[in-house]
């Protein structure tokens, strides 16, 4: 038997825009062990549907924004920059434009990113829930063997990043607090 997995993007009006195909999956006679997905299948499938997904959105995004919010005018193209964003299903790289910003309106410079201006943080709020969950619980060393097994992230996850994570999000909540003394 022999599946294939394709992800199909419509526009808002209906339209097909992308027909992708994502993974192949090739089974013999049925066996416990080949009865559904196996756990890399598993993170190979979500790492492709993220990517695709992701590609189409900043796509759609970037589209929306070649004009000028103000007048309406087309802006003007400086260049391409990638953008890495972390997500729990690996590393994005994401392809992104800087454009030059409009004259009708005064602006501190003279280009922008769209895209890196809507996210700033680099890295997705599940995936520094987790690692802070599991950071807090445990060594960041098996937090990151944990992290890894069960996501597709091998290689793209330190103990460095869960403890910088961490130290950040904890600096967070107590800026949040203010001065309020524990009771």
């Amino acid at each position: 038997m022999k599946v294939k997995i394709q992800i199909v993007v419509e526009s808002d009006n209906g339209d097909t825009q992308v027909v992708q195909e994502i993974m192949q999956i090739s089974r013999d006679s049925l066996q416990p062990e080949n009865l559904g997905l196996k756990l890399a299948e598993a993170k190979t499938l979500l790492q492709s549907i993220q990517r695709t997904l992701a590609e189409q959105q900043v796509a759609e995004y970037s589209l929306q924004q070649k004009s000028c919010l103000h007048c309406s005018q087309k802006l003007l193209h400086k260049d391409k920059r990638t953008i890495v964003y972390r997500t729990l299903f690996g590393k994005l790289h994401l392809q992104c434009q800087r454009l030059f910003h409009c004259p009708c309106q005064e602006q501190p410079t003279r280009s922008f990113n769209p895209v890196a201006n809507l996210i700033p943080e680099r890295t997705s709020r599940e995936l520094l829930y987790l690692e802070s969950k599991y950071g807090s619980l445990m060594s960041y060393g098996l937090s990151v063997k944990l992290l890894q097994e069960l996501l597709p992230i091998e290689g793209e996850i330190n103990t460095t990043a869960i403890r910088n994570n961490l130290h950040t999000i904890g600096q967070r909540l107590e800026d949040e607090l203010g001065g309020i003394a524990p009771t």
